[in-house]
């Protein structure tokens, strides 16, 4: 069973942040269901990651699936740095290699093989343009952080060692196979008896098991990454509002924008409508670092 004093972070607005700042020199457990991408300047953070103790090393990519309980223990000499939170769904979606996905869905911290110089500068532009981009620039930065990550994955050998311990076949492995299995059919009906059978467990057990862990039930997850697909989906395409309903999963309309606007506090409407720079700013409430910014 996962320590009590792992915090799941249900009051975050699951969705698509970048910013940048200064990392604490240490944070308790927590866990939220996207997937974290850093990148340190001058220095290097030290995670306690999945039981195991991993390092984001300076001037380079590195990303894990943040679904695993992680805590900051440690920093040393960080100038700056970045954060990306990009939706599981969001990921699952590009595609990227098997090998890469295992590493990932794993516990396992990847840093990126073949660094580019233009990382940092990169960074910077996507924080400073998002808070106040239109619907066509938020739809080019999504885009090209989507091409880095499918870089970054492509870079990786499938043959590398793996130094980071990830976990035997057993209960946290369960969690994560049933996680990753909802985030590739969340758009079909699902219910937890097809969620455990694809695990081979009972359903019970595999319903408890995942509250045990994740601090919330299959049926919340699943309707937490429908919505944050109909996210992408209203600020990626001019689709229309009930269609989005219906191709992320959502039974009804009305069952759509109840779901929507108790994750987020806006309609689907509000929120493509709306820039919202106070999502992504670097003292977001998203921001688990916001009280250590400077003045």
């Amino acid at each position: 069973m996962v320590d009590e004093s792992v915090k799941a972070d249900l009051d975050e607005v699951p969705g698509f942040r970048i910013w940048y700042g200064w990392p604490p020199a240490s944070m308790p457990p927590h866990w939220h269901d996207q997937v974290e991408i850093n990148y340190a300047v001058g220095g290097s953070l030290t995670y306690l990651l999945a039981g195991s103790v991993v390092e984001v090393p300076p001037e380079r990519l590195s990303l894990f699936w943040a679904g695993m309980p992680h805590s900051v223990v440690n920093k040393t000499g960080i100038e700056m740095f970045y954060w990306i939170y990009v939706p599981l769904v969001w990921v699952l979606r590009l595609g990227l290699p098997n090998p890469f996905m295992r590493r990932l869905m794993t516990g396992d911290l990847i840093v990126d093989a073949d660094p580019l110089e233009a990382d940092r500068a990169t960074l910077d532009r996507w924080s400073d343009e998002l808070p106040d981009a239109d619907l066509s620039r938020r739809h080019l930065i999504i885009r090209e952080v989507e091409t880095r990550l499918i870089r970054f994955a492509l870079a990786q050998k499938s043959e590398d060692n793996n130094d980071h311990a990830t976990y035997e076949e057993g209960p946290v492995q369960k969690v994560s196979e049933m996680a990753r299995f909802i985030a590739e059919n969340y758009a079909r009906p699902l219910r937890p008896g097809d969620i455990a059978r694809h695990v081979g467990l009972h359903p019970n057990y595999a319903m408890t098991l995942f509250r045990q862990h994740c601090g919330m039930t299959l049926n919340t997850y699943l309707t937490r990454l429908r919505v944050c697909q109909a996210q992408y989906l209203l600020i990626s395409t001019n689709r229309d509002v009930s269609q989005i309903a219906f191709d992320t999963g959502f039974g009804s309309i009305s069952r759509f924008y109840e779901a929507f606007k108790a994750m987020g506090g806006h309609t689907p409407r509000q929120y493509r409508m709306q820039s919202a720079p106070w999502e992504y700013g670097p003292r977001s409430p998203f921001n688990p670092c916001s009280d250590s910014l400077p003045g």
